[in-house]
């Protein structure tokens, strides 16, 4: 029973740690999948980018091919706005919904002045690019009507060198974005660097944000779970996660355990409560039970030691001569008597040593004698048994403190025993082994044993093995637990040795010291 309260704390802490295992098992799960599904989102992201960059300069190249006479008639009259117009209609036809266009000498300068007279800076710096290292890596560049990249191709023969130029929106990349997105992602085109700046969202260009400063923050950095180069391009496509996904998932979880723990713990409050409960009732009990016990033990030894001694006087012919039935039942009558006077001293020796109120008589004593005595004075309860004591001790003193009299009762208690519960015409053994620092003593018998239900209960008060022997019913089951209080008040300890058919051995340890 006392190990109750362990076995409910254990298994409330057990089930709590499985609980905790299995909400990060399942929070790293939601962790993986999600960088799973933002490398996938990246990965497919990059490669259409990058496609849509390559099938536009391979359509720009092909249209600096298709239309190279219309081309060479603006470079050589840019002023021209016939031309200028035709090529303009051109371009719309092959790329409907572009930007603008220009077109460069192989040293970056335009011949043509675009973009109302603002033609940006980079995108000079690109044509430069593009001309001196054919470098052609799109990237976003502003204007004040529309936010775009551009595509260029060499216009090239014997004599002439020159460079198409077309922009592009922004808003088609968005698009594209956005139609991918995952949910609780934003995907975003980049500049990398120590300073990462945000080029196009599934919202559109930069622009379009409301922020100041388009730099990712150092928290934005944080909730990337995945980048992907894009080809051809200057961008990086990166992932973020939204800032509350994974709080509301961990929320989330903490709520689902603790709907399964609580009614857990609750119960397991509830079952301690309620064996607290049932185990202050059983100390309750017991008390008034011990209290019982010792009100009518006491008031019991006066009475029937009196009505023992009566009986003796009887016996031995005081009240006069007795009829053979009248001796025999007289005699029956004494033995009882004995037999509750002995079951009464038990209990109040027992209630003394429970309560700590019993008092030991510590002096130097021989074992040996005490043992002998103890064998000798029960001869006579064995031989009712038909069963005989054997002692040779190999030594003439074994020195210890002792109270002589409590081992004396142990002993007693250990051979009666001995002698109930062993076969007929059994013979006891008992020996001593000392050793450096203690002595043991040993009696053992060659009786039916202990069952082995019964053996952690030996040496509890009451306790009692059933057995079909009648000599087994004689006793109350409070011999042994005496026995046992008695060898621990002294120090030392007992235990016992049993096999089926085979016989017992009870054994106590006792420290060799001997304080004067």
């Amino acid at each position: 029973m006392k190990s109750y309260p362990v076995f409910i704390l254990i298994t409330v802490a057990f089930f709590g740690l499985v609980l905790l295992w299995i909400a990060i098992a399942r929070n790293n799960e939601f962790i993986r999948h999600n960088e799973a599904v933002a490398q996938q989102a990246t990965a497919g992201v990059a490669d259409e980018i990058a496609r849509y960059i390559v099938n536009k300069k391979r359509l720009v190249k092909l249209f600096s091919k298709e239309q190279r006479p219309l081309l060479d008639k603006v470079i050589q009259q840019p002023d021209s706005e016939v031309y200028h117009q035709q090529l303009a209609d051109k371009l719309r036809e092959y790329f409907p919904g572009h930007f603008n266009f220009t077109i460069a000498d192989y040293e970056g300068r335009p011949y043509i002045d675009d973009f109302d007279g603002e033609m940006n800076m980079l995108c000079q710096a690109d044509i430069i690019e593009f001309a001196l290292h054919d470098m052609d890596s799109p990237r976003l560049h502003p204007h004040p009507f529309q936010y775009h990249f551009d595509i260029m191709a060499r216009m090239a023969d014997r004599k002439t060198h020159h460079i198409l130029f077309v922009s592009f929106g922004a808003d088609i990349l968005a698009d594209l974005l956005n139609n991918v997105q995952p949910a609780n992602y934003e995907l975003m085109l980049i500049l990398p660097g120590e300073k990462p700046l945000i080029e196009i969202t599934a919202d559109g260009p930069r622009n379009r944000l409301e922020r100041d400063d388009f730099h990712l923050m150092p928290e934005e950095v944080k909730r990337i779970m995945s980048v992907h180069r894009v080809q051809g391009t200057q961008w990086d496509i990166a992932a973020l996660h939204e800032s509350d996904v994974f709080t509301d998932f961990q929320k989330q979880l903490i709520s689902q355990s603790l709907m399964i723990f609580v009614p857990f713990l609750i119960f397991a409050i509830i079952m301690l409560y309620l064996y607290h409960r049932a185990e202050n009732l059983r100390r309750q009990a017991e008390v008034a039970r011990d209290e019982f016990l010792a009100t009518v033990s006491h008031e019991l030894r006066t009475p029937l030691t009196a009505i023992h001694g009566s009986l003796a006087l009887l016996a031995n012919g005081v009240g006069g001569q007795l009829s053979a039935k009248t001796a025999e039942l007289i005699d029956i009558a004494q033995k009882n008597g004995q037999r509750l006077i002995i079951l009464v001293n038990d209990l109040l020796d027992m209630r003394k040593l429970e309560s700590g109120k019993m008092d030991f008589d510590m002096q130097p004593v021989n074992l040996i004698e005490i043992v002998q005595h103890a064998v000798d004075e029960n001869r006579e309860y064995a031989r009712q048994f038909d069963v005989v004591y054997a002692f040779n001790p190999q030594q003439d003193e074994v020195l210890l403190s002792a109270d002589k009299n409590r081992l004396y009762q142990a002993l007693t208690n250990l051979l009666t025993n001995a002698a109930k519960y062993g076969n007929r015409n059994d013979t006891v053994q008992i020996t001593l082994m000392p050793s450096a620092h203690n002595v043991r003593v040993c009696i053992e018998d060659k009786g039916p044993g202990i069952p082995s239900d019964f053996k952690s209960r030996v040496f509890e008060k009451f306790s009692q093995s059933d057995s079909s022997d009648s000599r087994s019913g004689t006793g109350y089951g409070l011999g042994l637990s005496i026995v046992k209080a008695i060898i621990e008040a002294h120090g030392g300890s007992v235990g016992f040795e049993s096999q089926k058919d085979v016989g017992t051995k009870f054994y106590f340890d006792l420290p060799r010291h001997v304080t004067e």
